[in-house]
């Protein structure tokens, strides 16, 4: 999004942003049909096939493309299982998970107040 954003009205090709990130074509691929069905970037298929923003990167919040994309929550609780005969075994999983809801909603929360234009913008004063 940020290699979108810093070609915002640029016809970019799907080989520019695999080249940009570094990644698998068919991994870049994935992840722009998401961005494509949340509504955030436009593409065109073919030969000469590109993709852009659907809306200026001042208008698309970090919250939408965190969404968008399905990424984990922030952080997780192991899967080990209870030790029946351990209090703090029983109660641990339970008392951080609640914890870590708050956590992960603050952070979405922060998430919807940052743009990706801030993001640009930092991408744009790298020299």
């Amino acid at each position: 999004m940020t290699a979108l954003g810093d070609h915002h009205a640029e016809q970019v090709t799907s080989g520019h942003l695999t080249a940009s990130v570094r990644a698998h074509e068919s991994q870049v691929r994935s992840v722009l049909s998401k961005l494509v069905k949340a509504g955030l970037v436009m593409t065109s298929r073919g030969r000469n096939g590109f993709s852009s923003l659907s809306r200026p990167a001042n208008k698309i919040s970090l919250r939408e493309i965190y969404k968008a994309v399905g990424a984990p929550p922030v952080f997780s609780i192991h899967d080990y299982p209870k030790e029946k005969t351990c209090r703090t075994s029983c109660t641990h999983k339970q008392a951080m998970a609640e914890l870590l809801e708050d956590t992960q909603r603050a952070f979405e929360t922060r998430l919807g107040q940052r743009m990706l234009s801030e993001i640009v913008a930092k991408a744009r004063s790298y020299e």
